[in-house]
């Protein structure tokens, strides 16, 4: 009995039963909003913003905000009002705007009324993890645009100031930050062996929690499937996998322009040196034999 309620606890955890009840106005506003951003993922240029501003309401406020900032890919997308964790309630908001997005889109389904979309949404329990997973997809273009020409070196982004719940919900922001300021980039800059670009990127990046990138490793969470667009997939699999393929980028990077000394750093503080995370790299058997080369 003990261990049947601590599973329904665990269970609880996860779940938002914060349904959330909109005015027509916030209701059509947010429709509205949802529209114009699946025209326009990137949030980009005056007209977008124009329109934008014109449906804010004390309730969609901060969405309007984030989205105009996004646009933008300044500094300012990194203020602890867009990163840090949101209300439940506003995360339900933002996951109106994803499911009306893929309605629009979607190859596969048949489309149905935006109306019944956004009713549907607001009246479900929806896992916590992939409401918040969703709202740092939606902004990550605003710091994926910044990161290109700015040198955030200098920058530290405080994890544990961020609101966040649990280990789980750290590390989902963790991903999510990796995606927007690194994405494909490192695997794109090896296959075109731009060791150099690499680095030069690597060396711009934001510490968390005052340590560079490569520190952060407590991924010790239950992993979960995540749905994404028409299919789920496994959230350790994909996200701890793209991680690796930084690291192994930057690891090799290093090796080769600045010597094994220097990439050790890399090597011993980071997930490269954890074989509990391997079985999540496609590279999985040269992590093993590097592994224990390094013992």
């Amino acid at each position: 009995m003990k261990k049947l309620s601590t599973f329904f606890f665990i269970l609880s955890s996860f779940l938002s039963f914060a349904q959330v009840k909109l005015n027509t106005k916030d209701l059509n506003n947010l429709i509205a909003i949802s529209e114009l951003y699946s025209r326009n993922t990137n949030a980009r240029g005056s007209e977008f913003a124009k329109s934008i501003d014109s449906l804010r309401t004390t309730t969609l406020n901060p969405i309007v905000d984030a989205l105009i900032e996004v646009g933008k890919g300044e500094k300012s997308i990194l203020e602890n009002k867009f990163l840090a964790r949101p209300s439940n309630e506003q995360l339900y908001l933002w996951y109106v705007i994803r499911e009306i997005h893929y309605n629009l889109v979607s190859k596969t389904k048949a489309k149905r009324p935006n109306m019944e979309i956004a009713n549907e949404v607001l009246s479900q329990k929806i896992d916590a993890r992939w409401l918040l997973d969703n709202y740092y997809y939606r902004i990550h273009g605003g710091i994926a645009s910044l990161f290109n020409n700015a040198d955030l070196s200098n920058f530290n982004i405080d994890i544990e100031k961020l609101g966040f719940k649990n280990l789980t919900e750290k590390s989902i922001f963790y991903f999510n930050m990796m995606d927007a300021l690194v994405g494909g980039r490192f695997k794109v800059l090896q296959m075109l062996k731009k060791n150099d670009k690499i680095l030069e990127f690597a060396e711009k990046l934001p510490k968390f929690n005052n340590q560079k990138y490569f520190y952060y490793k407590d991924f010790d969470f239950k992993d979960f499937n995540w749905v994404g667009y028409e299919e789920s997939k496994s959230y350790s699999e994909v996200n701890i996998g793209n991680l690796y393929i930084t690291l192994i980028a930057h690891y090799i990077a290093t090796i080769q322009l600045k010597g094994k000394p220097e990439a050790q750093e890399i090597y011993s503080n980071s997930i490269l040196h954890e074989p509990k995370y391997f079985k999540y790299s496609i590279a999985k058997a040269d992590l093993e034999m590097l592994f224990e080369k390094n013992k």
